[in-house]
């Protein structure tokens, strides 16, 4: 089927109609669609406005305080332990920094050939804990720091203690006297350093020279006493005498002794065997200061071994310049410090606890000493071991407690603060046992016992009590339906946020029940 169109010129136009059917019935789904998306959109908005849209009172309600409530906290019966609560330093009681010297003259530079331990490790005695210039420097317990080379001879307390060390070490001295350096000494050095493989030091070339020179001197007296005592044995006599003529006058003196009488000899042989023992006393002497020693440069004695290694400040091949290694040496320590106002209350036998909060780590302790008030920080003794002093520019000493001087004193710590205050009083805490190592340079929590109640009381939290203008102390009880009732109490000792109550003017009060701490 076909349309006829006229144009504006008056012509006719055949037009085609377009398709029927399935296009208008599609028209028609989209337009119904449409409206009910439209009808949804309209509901939706109108259900978000009516969210938005308050009438007065209930703006009101929304805005006004909510119900007043009450906190409550139940009364208790408990022992009561006044206490007091302030911060600690754990801390070594002294840090040891070794720094290397020469062991010999031949020795004319100090460089780090052989390193035996590492930052962490543990010094045992007769340990390698390093070589410089090829001379092992090792650790032996012993209160007396070395001050000098302990040789073949020596005596003193030094020895004493160097003989007590290889005696623990499985080297028995022998016969040797104690504090006396004998035979059974050097025996027992030599098994040492053998033990610890190396070459035995020895006094050297000179002692050595002496004993070889006493020893040819004993040789040659040795052979003068015997070669007097075989000719004494032969018989050697003075040739007889001729017989005197015969006449009347008085007859002569027999003649004086010379050489090869019987006198002779044994006048020779008794000077003989007196310079032989005269010089065997002298080899004696010179074999006594001979032989194996100790250089001071090779030891480190320390009271408390095992030692804790906190440094190593070299490698191999580098120079040994200044402190090579720190060691800490003991048990921890652990100083408190507390405000003049908390030390009043604070005496000598208090029982302590020392709580490490990041771990948990709780250990007993006993207060011993309550210290003058100081601005010094809490540390240990740095105490140099070896040539000196170290080096300027040496690496510093490492962990808690190393700032200080051989004196026990902290180094570089004003004695007071810019005003010239104390700003703490220092209190000494014995541990119950030896502190875990891993406390070492934590800043602790210290809680100090300083009485208890000798029975339970019945107690409330310090929140709980109130005073009026009277002076009158009282507490709120409230019961199940949420009654208030005022209890005038007195009140006794406090500990830890709680405070003991009794009621006065014949009020009740009893475990189990709960008053006001707060709304």
């Amino acid at each position: 089927m076909t349309t006829t169109t006229m144009t504006a010129g008056g012509a006719d136009d055949e037009v085609a109609d377009p398709p029927a059917g399935p296009s208008r019935g599609a028209r028609r789904r989209r337009v119904l669609v449409g409206v009910a998306v439209a009808a949804a959109l309209v509901a939706v908005g109108g259900l978000g406005a009516a969210a938005f849209v308050k009438s007065p009172a209930e703006r009101a309600a929304r805005t006004a305080p909510p119900p007043e409530s009450l906190l409550t906290a139940p009364v208790v019966s408990q022992v009561l332990t006044r206490s007091v609560t302030a911060r600690a330093v754990v801390y070594p009681p002294a840090q040891y920094d070794v720094v290397p010297s020469a062991a010999s003259p031949e020795i004319t530079r100090l460089f780090v050939s052989k390193l035996g331990v590492r930052t962490g490790d543990t010094a045992a005695a007769g340990r390698l804990l390093a070589e410089v210039s090829g001379q092992p420097l090792f650790a032996l317990p012993g209160p007396v720091p070395a001050y000098r080379d302990v040789k073949p001879g020596a005596t003193g307390p030094d020895v004493a203690e160097l003989q007590d060390a290889l005696s623990g070490l499985g080297h028995p001295i022998g016969d040797d006297d104690k504090g006396t350096f004998g035979p059974g000494t050097a025996a027992a050095v030599t098994a040492f350093y053998r033990g610890l493989g190396y070459p035995v030091p020895t006094t050297g070339a000179t002692t050595q020279q002496a004993v070889d020179t006493a020893q040819k001197a004993v040789d040659a007296d040795r052979r003068t006493v015997d070669g007097l005592t075989a000719r004494k044995r032969a018989g050697a006599t003075q040739a007889p005498a001729p017989a005197p003529a015969a006449t009347t006058a008085t007859p002569p003196a027999p003649p004086a002794p010379g050489p090869g009488t019987d006198i002779d000899i044994d006048q020779q042989l008794a000077a003989a065997r007196k310079q032989l023992a005269a010089d065997q006393v002298a080899l004696e002497k010179a074999r006594a200061v001979n032989g194996p020693m100790v250089p001071a440069a090779h030891v480190l004695f320390l009271p408390v071994l095992p030692a804790a290694v906190t440094a190593v400040n070299g490698s191999v091949g580098s120079p040994a310049a200044g402190t090579l290694l720190s060691l800490t040496s003991g048990d921890l320590d652990v100083t408190g410090q507390l405000t003049p106002g908390q030390a009043a209350g604070v005496k000598p036998g208090m029982a302590a606890e020392i709580l490490a909060e990041d771990t948990g780590t709780t250990v007993s302790g006993t207060v011993t000493e309550v210290g003058a008030p100081t601005t010094t920080p809490p540390a240990g003794r740095v105490i140099t071991l070896g040539g000196g002093a170290a080096a300027p520019g040496g690496a510093p000493p490492g962990g808690p407690g190393a700032a200080g001087d051989a004196t026990g004193g902290a180094a570089g710590a004003p004695p007071n603060n810019a005003a010239g205050t104390p700003s703490y009083v220092p209190v000494t805490i014995t541990p119950s046992g030896p502190l875990p190592p891993a406390l070492n340079g934590k800043n602790v929590r210290l809680t100090i016992r300083r009485d208890a109640a000798s029975a339970p009381v019945t107690a409330v939290p310090v929140a709980a009590v109130s005073t009026d203008a009277a002076g009158r102390t009282s507490v709120t009880r409230v019961d199940a339906a949420g009654s208030r009732t005022t209890v005038p109490v007195n009140t006794g000792v406090s500990a830890d946020g709680m405070v003991a109550v009794t009621p006065a003017d014949g009020a009740g009060l009893r475990p189990g029940d709960r008053v006001v701490v707060g709304k």
